[in-house]
């Protein structure tokens, strides 16, 4: 009987290192994980910043291109 109980004892102890180890490996995933979250949301962010900046350049670059085929048409290029 205090075979078994000693046994059982060794077993729980190491089960609850076990535990214990998950739950660190947990605890730092999910760290990483919420690091991961909020540097996404500020890529997300510049993305669209970016794109709109893209938009905006793109509309400049067709405005110019405009202005040279007018000037073209008049001659004076």
């Amino acid at each position: 009987v205090k075979e078994d109980y000693q046994k059982l004892l060794e077993m729980w102890r190491e089960e609850k290192a076990r535990v214990k180890e998950l739950e660190n490996s947990l605890a730092i995933a999910l760290e990483v994980n919420d690091k991961h979250q909020r540097y996404n949301g500020k890529l997300q962010v510049r993305l669209t910043e970016v794109e709109e900046d893209n938009k905006k350049l793109s509309k400049q670059v067709e405005d110019k291109e405009d202005v040279v085929n007018n000037l073209r048409q008049k001659g004076l290029m």
